[in-house]
């Protein structure tokens, strides 16, 4: 199967660690211009993207800002029915399976960072909740609680969202729940340990990042990637730039290493790591 990671490049909006572009608050109409500005740079990247079985997009594709420096309620920044109707519709016009990373709502208002799997036809067939989140997440955010596997004509999926991928045990839950490959949409794509889920499961690890704002992927962090079940790498995209990143994968090579893998864990013996949560 072929896979194709969507690398977009952040706009101001995502300016973390500059100064100058995060100080003062943002106008409504200032910040409405720069989600929309991200969220067409990924669907020019898709609608433009060679053929493939699975695309995958970045995490949160319409990430609407810091609530500190946005006027009103955060959540009236966030609505994810039109895109969601987008994505399906280019799944079913280009038969290939979507993941699309998004900010949504419920009718209460609270917002979650959500993974959403279409199949061929445009239908959804799953939606993941991140469960790990990571700084002003927990204080703007609802948590997920489950992780979710889905079946697809090529094979197993396990759904995750960039600080999912730092708990090992995230990846070993889906290595013994059959997922042949993890898709990971992200914003802090780590070699460190995006090769070590890969090896130390046996499965197929695929992230889709995104370039910073103002400058390159740098230090430990790494581009969007495709990650063998041996840990070492397949595919990987530009430090400094947007673009779409190929891989013709099989998900059945080196299945054995998977086996190998879950065979030989001696659960009875690893009480401690489900029932302590600090040392």
């Amino acid at each position: 199967m072929n896979i194709a990671l969507l690398q977009t490049m952040h706009n101001r909006l995502y300016a973390f660690t500059d100064p100058e572009s995060m100080s003062g608050i943002l106008s409504r109409e200032e910040a409405l211009t720069l989600q929309s500005d991200m969220v067409q740079q990924t669907f020019s990247l898709l609608e433009h993207a060679p053929p493939a079985d699975l695309y995958v997009t970045t995490e949160a594709v319409n990430y609407p800002g810091q609530p500190e420096r946005l006027p009103g309620p955060y959540a009236d920044y966030v609505d994810a029915g039109p895109l969601l109707d987008r994505f399906s519709r280019l799944a079913h016009e280009r038969h290939a399976y979507v993941a699309a990373g998004l900010y949504q709502k419920d009718a209460e208002g609270r917002l979650y960072n959500t993974l959403t799997l279409f199949d061929r036809t445009g239908a959804r067939l799953a939606s993941y909740v991140k469960v790990h989140l990571a700084g002003s997440e927990q204080r703007d955010l609802t948590r997920g609680t489950d992780y979710v596997t889905v079946d697809t004509d090529f094979g197993r999926l396990g759904l995750s969202i960039c600080w999912d991928m730092q708990f090992p045990e995230v990846c070993r839950h889906y290595a013994l729940s059959g997922a042949r490959l993890v898709i990971c949409p992200t914003w802090g794509w780590e070699s460190i340990y995006s090769h070590a889920r890969a090896y130390e499961n046996g499965i197929w690890i695929a992230g889709a990042m995104s370039v910073p704002f103002r400058s390159p992927i740098e230090g430990i962090r790494t581009p969007s990637e495709v990650i063998a079940p041996d840990g070492s790498v397949r595919a990987v995209a530009s430090r400094d730039a947007a673009q779409v990143l190929l891989c013709r994968l099989d998900l059945d090579e080196m299945r054995d290493l998977q086996v190998l893998r879950m065979h030989d864990r001696r659960p009875d013996t690893y009480g401690r790591l489900v029932t302590s949560q600090t040392p």
